[in-house]
């Protein structure tokens, strides 16, 4: 879709009414159930311990359905003596009847709630939960957002096709699908514990400066124990609202000690994080159909470290770029397990090697 139709003319502010005592609350719970959250950062769950004799890995497949009502994922790399622990549907994209401009006595959550009724494989996938939403465009442009989980491991039962249908039918109107993700999480026996992190959530981003959609995102962080060696990290990141025009960068900091308000943390522009320069570019999915992108990368993890932080940036830039307008939905991490007897780490091991590069900055 061009861009002109994704990014409309910034909406007509809300008009405060003042009403009776009597029917404030109740029309202020309206609202709020309309507006959503500005964000809803991305929440983090762990998988893998050290007394697990199987060892997980991680498959993930993308799909671009920006004018589109579904498509077709294929899953290949689960070895054939793997058992599926875990298989998740993700979605994101806007709601066909539920503007920021309606009136919020009328928003229905039994009909303006997103997108939760897609199918895979024919199937009506079983208890889509709302990671996020209706998230507020206002000032962007004139949508809320959602993003959508689903459990499909009764359906996902290994490598293969998965046919995705159901999505909100947009040709023509202001609405957007973004895309979505199918996530597996495998296990194999006689291989070692493997650590999982996942990354869940709605986090919007317009540049650095988009006030109705927040400063920008908020970095997750992944907890594990230390190790006596560095490991080596894969990271996941999938994310709505990538463009070839924009300039969107990617963000990643290890640690030892927890930095002061980790609920809030932001590592872009920090010097100790290090910057991977524009990998997002919405050609990153198994269709090449843009908006949707699913990129992964490989992170060291040094010896110490007891946490990994990753952050995607929406960048201020001058045109002919223009700001991305992002709907962060997940990142994963895939590591191995440090599983030694813990002992006294000497101070040389609680010390960081800086990392690369001149600015420390990675290029794709």
């Amino acid at each position: 879709m061009p861009p002109a139709t994704r990014h409309s003319p910034p909406a007509r502010p809300l008009r405060t009414v003042l009403l009776l005592i009597v029917l404030a609350l109740p029309l202020l719970a309206v609202q709020s159930a309309q507006a959503g959250d500005a964000d809803r950062n991305l929440q983090v769950r762990t998988l893998g311990a050290c007394t697990e004799t199987a060892g997980r890995g991680v498959i993930t497949a993308g799909l671009g359905t920006d004018q589109l009502t579904g498509g077709t994922l294929t899953l290949a790399g689960i070895p054939a003596n793997a058992s599926i622990v875990e298989a998740w549907l993700y979605w994101n994209g806007d709601d066909d009847g539920n503007n920021v401009e309606d009136n919020p006595a009328a928003f229905n959550p039994a009909v303006n709630d997103g997108d939760p009724t897609i199918t895979l494989n024919g199937v009506q996938v079983p208890n889509p939960h709302r990671l996020g939403g209706p998230a507020n465009w206002i000032g962007v442009r004139n949508v809320y957002a959602y993003a959508y989980r689903a459990n499909v491991a009764s359906i996902v039962t290994g490598n293969g096709s998965y046919v995705v249908g159901g999505m909100d039918n947009f040709s023509g109107e202001q609405g957007y699908n973004n895309g979505v993700e199918l996530l597996v999480i495998y296990q194999r026996p006689n291989t070692a514990p493997t650590y999982i992190g996942l990354g869940e959530g709605l986090d919007l981003a317009f540049g650095t400066n988009g006030p109705n959609v927040g400063p920008g995102t908020i970095a997750p962080i992944f907890r594990f124990e230390p190790g006596l060696n560095k490991r080596q990290a894969q990271v996941t990141i999938f994310l709505g609202g990538a463009e070839p025009g924009n300039l969107i960068l990617f963000w990643y900091q290890t640690g030892i000690d927890l930095p002061p308000f980790p609920e809030t943390l932001r590592i872009a522009g920090n010097p100790e994080a290090v910057e991977v320069k524009n990998p997002f570019d919405g050609q990153h999915n198994q269709n090449g159909n843009g908006y949707w992108d699913s990129y992964t990368t490989s992170v060291t993890v040094p010896a110490g470290a007891a946490w990994l932080a990753v952050q995607v940036e929406s960048k201020n830039a001058e045109p002919p770029q223009t700001y991305a307008a992002l709907d962060w939905v997940g990142a994963v991490v895939e590591m191995p397990l440090s599983c030694t007897v813990k002992l006294y780490l000497p101070h040389l091991l609680r010390t960081h090697p800086k990392p690369p590069g001149p600015g420390r900055a990675a290029d794709v």
